[in-house]
């Protein structure tokens, strides 16, 4: 099966080459992550934050996971799912696929309709020799659930293997339902978003993730929506004794220009 391209030129431009001027990875001399999460927004919006985590990939990575929620499938609690695909289209090279027993099967319809997959192909579509197996997970009842999926992963990875978890952070505004500062929307306001963002991202680069999920995600009614995805990585990282850091972080405001509802966006990074 091949996964063809849903969201180009909605998404992110169509054309090869402005493509290529909003996603081309800049390679570091320090380039040693191996676990990650960056975000999954529209490109205009998020592709910075994703660019900052594949220019510090390592380069000898030849497969990576790609874990993401389900925007438009519901899916069973504490389980993820993968589908089997040969190859993954993308504007740049086409990306080979593999599949891992671990993940429940028969996930295919929700890989080809995910936008969280399809934001990150093109950075993954633009290195070589590379194979991508993408699984997608809603919710964990607990953060145990999430540890025993990242044993199971662990067992199944080499070295050259990178984890990536796509997800935003808050959806903030009347849209998302959710107004915990109120509705009038202003720097004040998104900078206490901003903070509660980073509070959270700060516990799962360190491997809290169950004080992230319990006194944050649960308490709060969080609106992150790839909190269970990066639950497992953050797991992944605490059980290798990675070194996890804050990338950057962002908003899809643009300028001073204030709407009524916005998105938050964190990019998260983990090396031995």
């Amino acid at each position: 099966m091949i996964r063809e391209l849903k969201f180009n030129g909605l998404w992110y431009p169509s054309d090869k080459g402005e493509l290529l001027k909003l996603t081309k990875s800049s390679p570091k001399t320090d380039n040693k992550d191996i676990f990650g999460v960056v975000p999954h927004a529209g490109l205009y919006y998020s592709s910075s934050l994703i660019k900052l985590f594949f220019d510090t990939l390592k380069p000898d990575i030849n497969k990576i996971i790609l874990l993401t929620p389900s925007h438009y499938f519901s899916l069973k609690e504490n389980i993820i799912i993968s589908g089997n695909f040969d190859l993954y289209k993308t504007n740049f090279n086409t990306i080979e696929g593999f599949s891992l027993d671990i993940f429940e099967q028969g996930g295919e319809r929700v890989t080809i309709n995910e936008h969280a997959v399809e934001m990150v192909l093109p950075y993954i579509g633009q290195r070589k020799n590379i194979k991508l197996c993408c699984a997608h997970v809603n919710r964990f009842t607990d953060v145990e659930k999430a540890s025993e999926y990242a044993k199971k992963i662990l067992s199944s990875i080499d070295d050259k293997t990178a984890v990536i978890a796509s997800s935003d952070f808050t959806h903030y505004g009347i849209n998302f339902n959710y107004t915990p500062y109120g509705n009038i929307i202003d720097s004040s306001l998104v900078n206490k978003v901003k903070q509660y963002d980073k509070n959270i991202a700060n516990l799962i680069v360190n491997g809290d993730g169950c004080l992230a999920y319990s006194e944050y995600a649960l308490k709060n009614n969080s609106t992150i929506c790839g909190m269970a995805a990066m639950l497992v990585v953050s797991e992944l990282a605490r059980l290798k004794k990675m070194k996890g850091r804050i990338l950057d972080q962002s908003t899809s405001i643009k300028g001073n220009s204030f709407d009524s509802n916005f998105v938050s966006y964190i990019s998260l990074a983990w090396r031995e």
